[in-house]
């Protein structure tokens, strides 16, 4: 696994050994990078769900000012934590061993605001990615013209909750990624 693009790209992460663990393959991770744009200057970013962290990673080779990685898995952690390393991205990375929505609504009373929000839930645990949306529909965490990045299963139709609309939706195999906005008010 490496890094796609940006001032990192080429670098290659650490990650899990087994097949338990679904990272974001650099296909996947390039086809996002390229909707999004090439550049990320001065974005903040929270991976939700972030695994080995590539997403937050990836996002900070392109520009992005700050990141937040949320993950329960002490394994999860110490490869993040490699791959920060690897890169040199710790001093810009704030890590949260936390439940997804926990930390949802701790960064969101803390104040924070992010313009990228990436989640991929285990595809196995297809109510985590609804419910993880549904907490981002009620809290002021999504800043002011800023996109959710959401992974899915191709063999789980996401149902997104009141507040939250869909941008664009593009499949690459077994994955369906969802770009998605807050509906905006008034």
């Amino acid at each position: 696994m490496r890094i796609t693009g940006g001032a990192r790209r080429g670098t290659r992460l650490a990650t899990f050994g087994h097949r338990l663990i679904r990272p974001t393959t650099d296909r996947v991770r390039e086809a996002i990078f390229n909707v999004l744009g090439q550049t990320l200057e001065g974005k903040n970013v929270l991976d939700l769900f972030a695994g080995t962290g590539a997403m937050a990673i990836e996002a900070l080779s392109r520009g992005a000012h700050r990141a937040v990685v949320v993950d329960t898995s002490p394994r999860a952690l110490n490869i993040i934590k490699q791959n920060l390393q690897i890169c040199g991205y710790t001093d810009r990375t704030g890590i949260l061993k936390k439940d997804a929505l926990l930390a949802i609504k701790e960064l969101s009373e803390k104040g924070q605001r992010f313009d990228i929000i990436f989640i991929d839930a285990p595809y196995e645990k297809k109510e985590l990615t609804e419910k993880t949306l549904q907490q981002i529909a009620v809290v002021p965490l999504l800043s002011q013209g800023g996109i959710i990045v959401c992974e899915s299963s191709k063999h789980h139709e996401l149902k997104l909750p009141r507040g939250i609309v869909m941008i664009k939706q593009k499949r690459y195999g077994d994955t369906v990624v969802y770009f998605l906005e807050k509906e905006q008010q008034g």
